[in-house]
This record gives structure tokens, sequence and C-alpha cells, in this order.
């Protein structure tokens, strides 16, 4: 298998779907952390523990999982991880650790499996737009499937036992990104809104017990005014109640965000439009873009689809460029590792290409 076989097909990916809400929500995933009992915790392994850990986790998953491939993460190259972690099937510290560990994951990627990640086991699912019922459906089937090869460490009183006493209890955490650039963009306006929109957005869900995260979760910067909302508490917390917190805050957000931006139409679309096509220009001509600047810049034109104030792209064609774009899928497709200088020049190469200009 080379480098490349190594990884799923970018086009078959959960990521470039449609879903449900997806002018607003992007995607929806549920993760349940999980340990072995006869196994001591990550930070307390034994000499060739973690290396005895993942040899027993990946033919408990080839028995369990058959469908998923499985990736020995410390034989892979670096732009490889990367890639991974790009597409959301691995953590940041799962691509930084340097133990033996693995992912094994569904060739469309709505399915992941870390091993020997900060606990032994974290199952991923993953949904284009909001799919809580059916990814908790799918995530319960899995976590069953593997309990019947494996003991996992368990108490009546606490429930599932996990390296971070948050996790302790369920183990479910439920996440679910967001696009939302009309409260961004009515706070920098100063419309009709007496506070910034996303300031709202952190202050409904802190009194539910929910957090709100950047790009990719925990200590991340919201980046494109892409933001993850998800659940705090496990440990004395029925999973039905999470899901349901949760979407009681995504009711409240999902309409704030669609009100904000019929304000926007009313009282500021010249200058909304002025954001939309002045970011279609930009990536149209630009020579040399950064990623972050890229992902402004196609965050203002994915708005500006769905409000239809440009049809010279599509969303599905705005998603793939928002994954293509990254450093370790420009390294990928080049073949080696690039300096910060040529990966902005072959991004916008690539942006220019994909949207028609040359």
């Amino acid at each position: 298998m080379t480098a490349r076989d190594a990884l799923p097909d970018l086009k078959a990916l959960w990521l470039l779907g449609q879903g449900r809400e997806q002018d607003v929500v992007i995607s929806t995933r549920m993760r349940l952390a999980r340990n072995l009992s006869d196994f001591h915790f990550k930070s307390r392994f034994r000499t060739g523990e973690a290396q005895r850990l993942e040899v027993a986790l990946r033919e408990a998953l080839a028995e369990a999982a058959p469908d998923l491939r499985y990736l020995r993460m410390h034989e892979l190259q670096p732009t490889q991880r990367d890639v991974l972690f790009e597409r959301l099937l691995v953590s940041a510290e799962h691509v930084a650790d340097a133990s033996p560990r693995g992912v094994a994951f569904s060739e469309d990627g709505t399915t992941s499996v870390l091993v020997n990640e900060e606990d032994h086991l974290r199952l991923q699912v993953f949904a284009a737009g909001l799919e809580l019922p059916r990814l908790g459906t799918a995530i319960d089937a899995l976590d069953d499937r593997l309990a019947g090869r494996v003991s996992y460490a368990f108490l009546e009183r606490y429930g599932y036992l996990t390296s971070c006493p948050t996790n302790t209890g369920t183990g479910l955490r439920v996440s679910v990104m967001l696009h939302l650039p009309a409260l961004s963009f009515r706070r920098e306006a100063g419309t009709r809104a007496a506070e910034p929109g996303i300031v709202r957005v952190h202050k409904a869900a802190q009194r539910l017990g929910l957090t709100v995260r950047g790009t990719h979760g925990e200590s991340s910067r919201a980046e494109g005014d892409f933001y993850q909302i998800s659940n705090q508490v496990t440990l004395g917390r029925p999973p039905e109640q999470a899901v349901s917190d949760l979407q009681e805050v995504l009711n409240q957000v999902v309409q704030y965000e669609r009100h904000s931006r019929q304000i926007l139409m009313e009282d500021d679309r010249i200058r909304l439009e002025d954001v939309v096509w002045r970011g279609w220009a930009i990536l149209r001509h630009a020579r040399r873009i950064t990623s972050r600047e890229a992902l402004a810049h196609l965050s203002a034109l994915r708005l500006g689809v769905w409000l239809k104030l440009i049809d010279a792209v599509t969303v599905p064609t705005l998603q793939e460029l928002m994954v293509r774009m990254r450093p370790g899928h420009l390294q990928h497709e080049a073949g080696r590792e690039l300096a910060p200088a040529e990966r902005d020049a072959l991004r916008a190469t690539l942006i220019r290409e994909r949207l028609g200009a040359k």
C-alpha cells in the first residue's frame, strides 16, 4: 500500500456531503471515551504496556468492526497524520504523540476509533448537518460490538472510568460544528444587537453546562466563524439529557444566526455584498494566501451562497476547498514537506483553479 492509498478518498468523505440545517450546522459528532479494565490508564503505563494495548485493541477492532481500516499512527508519515487530523478523524494530541497508537476508520470517514489517545479508546461517529438521533444509534451499536470483545473499566457508582474526570460517567461528548458569520458580522457592524451575538451564544451554552470552542475543539481558536458547541458534564447526567440540552441551545443558535442574516440583508446589505464579492475577487486572483485568510474568504462566500448573493460557486466546492487547502493536504498532494511560502503559493493556485480562474 502506498502512502497515498493509506488514506481514504477525499471525494467519498462525509465532510463534502449535505445534511439537515446545513446553512448553519456544518456537522455533528458523537464521541465515547473508554478504557480497558485490565490495563493501566495511559498516564500510568508500565514499560511495553502501550504496545501490548495497541496490539490487543487492533485485534479486537478487526473482529468487532472488520469494515474499518486500521492504521498504526506511529508508522505513518507526518503529512499523513496531518491529513487525518484535518479530516477530523484524529485529534491534535493523537498526531503529536510518540507512543504506539492507531486509528480505525470507515472509508467515508463517518466512523473513527482512536487507540491509545488520552484514553485507551475514543469512539467517534460523524455526519454532515444536524443528526443527533441517528448518530446516537450508530455510536451505541459500535460501543456494544466492542464491549463484547473487551472488558471496560466501569464502576456502578461512577460509570465508565476515564483519564480525565470530566469524561467520567457516560464518557459521552457530543459536538456540533456551526457556521456563525452573521453573528460575528453584526458585532462588527454594530447593528441592532446591543451585545455581540457570539457572546450571547456563549452565555446560552454555559447556562446548560455546554461549552463553545474553536474549529478543532478544546484549546483551539474559532477560524472563519466556525464554532463547536459541546457538552461538558458526563458524570451524573444521562446521555439523553446531554443530547436534549444541546438540542435546546442549537435550536436557539440556528434561529438566532438566521435572524441575524436577515437583519444584515435588510440593514447592511451593501457592506455584506462587499465582503462576499471582495472575498471572491481575492480568492480568484491571489498568488499567495495563508490558510487563515483563505478560510475567512471561503466563509464569506459560503454565507453569500446561502443568502443568494452570489451564484458563481457552490457550497460543495467551498467545503472541498476548506479541506484541500489545509497544510497537510497540500503537502500530501505535493508528495513532500513544503515551506510556508510554498504552501501559500500552492494554496492560491489550487483555489484559483477550483474557482475557474487562471
